[in-house]
């Protein structure tokens, strides 16, 4: 455990600094315990129990204008029968986050001045005021904001699973500015992340957003955005002692004393499909929409995928659980199709809290659809994944700025696929109790 506690490092020194009166030091950790009938997430549907720990820790200090941040954010997951699963994942993350001009009251529109006459304010918009309940919902639609952000992670398996063990690296930044009544925000996301073990999926990314919309002031806010990214593998080798692209088959001896045909059996090397590529891309476009009242909320987007090229690789019929990641196994360059959801959160009686998530995706993968033996049984893997979850928590103050959190939560799955390893459906429960300050 102590060569995990360098990342750590990062926020302790931070938070050890002397900082002015208003920097912000707070944190939050839990323990949950449930029950999940697929916690592989594969054919086999082998329940299990689970437990995990979750810890996460914030520093907030003022610079200038701006505010500097630090966090750590660890989790541990633990298996009741598949205890060779066991792992730690954490990650350190440093940001910086600067709003740039005075905002103007809410009784103006975006771009005028508090000063401006109305006849300075038609002239400037080229239109008449609106409605009071059109006017944006907060200040935050009216002023310019740069975030950027520095994230470290890192994941540690047991022995058996080591493959999973990775490192990774990645730079965000944010720049949010108005554009009349609506806002634009650039999204830059670059990375790197290594695979000690399994260098064949180490990679870079690099991942820009752009997005465009409004909020109004009677909670309503539009919206629509694009992307694009590159994903690089920083190796064109792979270990063909350990991994294949097609099953292979291998003729073995029936045994002693036995004649007739000899046994032909599949190989046991791991499937990595396109392994012949190094680099992928992605196109995407999307939509999104959200309304919100006195206690509660609802956000809708939706969004459209096309990965032009060969496909990303993956390592295919292999278990694929993990909590603050998915890059071994799936993520969103591996697929094209459409994919949607909607998050309901809103307060209940007796200080309750719920948020309720649903989602669904059409996925069409650039490999083939395998067999639980590795044959191919489709020219491409189809996948149709759909989900619903709940979450609902109840916050107590114990003193000032102490509380617990007490949580219920529940969800269902299901993984339509010609790929047999990757055809189940599952639900899980648990609760968890949290201490907040």
């Amino acid at each position: 455990m102590n060569k995990r506690m360098w990342w750590l490092l990062p926020v302790l020194l931070v938070a050890g600094a002397r900082g002015g009166a208003q920097a912000q030091f707070n944190g939050f950790a839990s323990a949950s315990y449930g029950y999940h009938s697929d916690p592989l997430y594969n054919y086999e549907t082998i329940p299990d129990q689970l437990r995990q720990g979750y810890l996460e820790l914030q520093y907030l200090q003022p610079v200038g204008k701006g505010t500097l941040s630090a966090a750590y954010v660890g989790g541990l997951m633990v298996f009741n029968t598949f205890t060779d699963r066991n792992y730690l994942e954490h990650s350190v993350r440093l940001g910086y986050r600067n709003a740039f001009g005075t905002p103007p009251p809410l009784s103006r529109r975006p771009g005028i001045p508090p000063a401006a006459t109305q006849e300075e304010g038609d002239e400037e918009n080229g239109e008449e005021d609106e409605e009071e309940d059109d006017r944006p919902v907060d200040p935050d639609s009216v002023r310019t904001f740069l975030d950027l952000q520095l994230r470290g992670s890192a994941r540690h398996d047991k022995q058996a699973y080591r493959e999973f063990d990775n490192t990774g690296i990645a730079l965000t930044a944010v720049l949010r500015m108005p554009v009349r009544r609506w806002y634009i925000r650039v999204l830059n996301d670059v990375g790197m992340r290594s695979y000690t073990d399994l260098p064949e999926l180490s990679n870079l990314t690099e991942h820009l957003t752009l997005q465009t919309g409004r909020v109004f002031r009677n909670g309503l806010s539009v919206g629509f955005a694009a992307s694009g990214g590159m994903k690089y593998y920083t190796t064109d080798l792979v270990d063909t002692t350990q991994f294949e692209s097609v099953r292979t088959y291998v003729e073995k001896e029936n045994g002693k004393g036995k004649g007739g045909a000899k046994l032909v059996v599949p190989s046991d090397k791991k499937i990595l499909t396109n392994a012949t590529t190094t680099i992928s891309w992605q196109v995407a476009a999307g939509i999104f929409g959200g309304f919100t009242w006195d206690g509660g909320s609802v956000l809708a987007d939706g969004w459209y995928r096309i990965n032009p090229g060969n496909g990303t690789r993956y390592l295919a019929q292999y278990a694929n659980s993990s909590m603050l990641s998915e890059d071994i196994y799936t993520d969103f360059f591996s697929y094209d199709g459409p994919e949607g959801r909607i998050i309901w959160k809103q307060g209940l009686p007796l200080g309750l809290q719920s948020i309720i998530t649903c989602g669904i995706a059409s996925k069409q993968f650039e490999a083939p659809a395998l067999d639980l033996t590795g044959t191919e049984a489709g020219v491409s893997r189809r996948d149709v994944h759909s989900y619903a979850e709940i979450w609902l928590s109840r916050y107590i103050t114990l003193s000032d700025g102490l509380g617990l959190d007490v949580a219920l939560s529940g969800a269902v799955v299901r993984n339509q696929s010609n790929d047999a390893y990757n055809d189940f459906g599952l639900y899980q429960v648990g609760v968890s109790i949290g201490l907040g300050f």
